[in-house]
């Protein structure tokens, strides 16, 4: 088992699941499909561009892998590259961890951003997950997808690769 798998393992089995609660999530026609939470983003997805762009809204609890040492979640702490890694991650597929760029965060923590290609594994398994995750350093929450999240998810992603106008 490599280190990604370990990973995966871990974060599917302590990850805090949390059901995605009736229109949690929204589907922009333009692109972007949000899931918030007492009416603030949480996760963004945005695929108006050549590439699908995902943000995690307020990420907290960050670890620096580098040095293994725990990130501040308030003003005038640094994110180190150790803690600026990313993945989109379902139950489907495996966690890939990419370089984030992260900025403050209104409220409290980090908002983080990676980019991905439209033909990345856990995007092109959305419609089929039962649950999706943005994979971090830090504090994750595991989404559980019910049938009509999958259902936006089918469009969102058809919309993304050009099979129905957007």
């Amino acid at each position: 088992m490599n280190i990604g798998q370990l990973a995966a393992s871990l974060f599917w089995s302590a990850a805090l699941a949390a059901p995605s609660s009736p229109g949690g999530w929204a589907l922009d026609p333009a692109g972007q499909i949000t899931l918030s939470d007492a009416g603030k983003p949480i996760y963004r997805l945005d695929c108006r561009g050549p590439e699908l762009v995902v943000t995690q809204f307020g990420v907290t609890k960050l670890l620096d892998v580098q040095r293994n040492e725990p990130v501040g979640d308030t003003g005038g702490s640094a994110l180190p590259a150790g803690a600026s890694v990313m993945a989109l991650a379902t139950d489907k597929t495996e966690p890939n961890m990419v370089k984030a760029s992260a900025v403050r965060s209104a409220g409290r923590g980090w908002d983080m951003t990676i980019r991905l290609a439209k033909d990345d594994p856990a995007f092109l398994s959305l419609p089929r997950a039962g649950m999706v995750s943005l994979f971090t350093t830090g504090f994750t929450r595991a989404v559980e997808l019910g049938k009509a999240d999958r259902k936006l998810f089918a469009t969102f992603v058809s919309q993304c690769l050009g099979k129905i106008p957007g």
